[in-house]
């Protein structure tokens, strides 16, 4: 357990350097910092699912944090290649999101939760999404389908993992994977705002990333054995 937590405190280190540090005219370092950070959640993951039995369910966590780790790199590139090509890179970062989304649906059915209600519940944010995208002043452009459906799979992992939640009496596992993906949708809704609602302000991208890391890392930590 003494690893776990040193890695723990790494993951939460490195990610609240790069949050502190961040800055767009200090892009070079910040996309370095940010690389380190997700690195090291990853590296916390991978320990935590060494500690228990690496099985399909822990694997594919592993799969999905490593997405997530290419998305959020991606999602980088523009503070450093310009804004020529933002509308592809957003929406190449938004693929790596959903594949990540996807491997996290995959392990909560391998958990035994029934995916299907996650995706009814998917569909049913994807929808208020798009209905008040005008009242919340998102031009989403050429990336409106891929946003839609990364919508539908987060929102089927936050449903399934409070599902899972109610379903395993409330379980340290349970618990964490919800809040893991609850930050997760507080994080890409403040994200959409970034993107595509002009509000780029600094306040608000650390925000984001508060969110997003504090996301990842219970993820991350969501199979500890304790």
């Amino acid at each position: 357990m003494v690893a776990f937590y040193i890695l723990l405190a790494l993951a939460i280190v490195l990610s609240t350097a790069f949050i502190i540090a961040w800055s767009r005219d200090r892009a070079l370092l910040s996309f370095f910092l940010k690389g380190l950070a997700s690195v090291s959640v990853v590296s916390l993951g991978i320990y935590t699912v060494s500690m228990s039995m690496l099985d399909t369910t822990t694997i594919l966590l592993l799969v999905g944090l490593l997405f997530c780790l290419f998305g959020d790199l991606a999602l980088a590139l523009p503070e450093l290649c310009g804004t020529n090509m933002r509308a592809n890179i957003y929406t190449s970062g938004t693929v790596a999101f959903s594949l990540a989304q996807i491997a996290f649906i995959v392990m909560l059915a391998f958990i035994d939760i029934n995916t299907l209600f996650g995706l009814i519940f998917g569909a049913v944010f994807a929808g208020c999404i798009f209905l008040l995208k005008k009242p919340m002043k998102l031009d989403f452009g050429k990336c409106l389908t891929p946003s839609l459906i990364y919508a539908v799979l987060l929102g089927a992992n936050v449903a399934g993992s409070i599902i899972l939640m109610f379903t395993a009496n409330f379980s340290l596992i349970s618990i964490l994977l919800a809040l893991g993906f609850i930050f997760f949708v507080a994080s890409d809704l403040v994200l959409s705002q970034i993107y595509y609602g002009g509000n780029t302000k600094p306040i608000t991208q650390k925000i984001n990333y508060i969110l997003y890391y504090i996301a990842i890392i219970l993820l991350a930590s969501s199979f500890v054995a304790i």
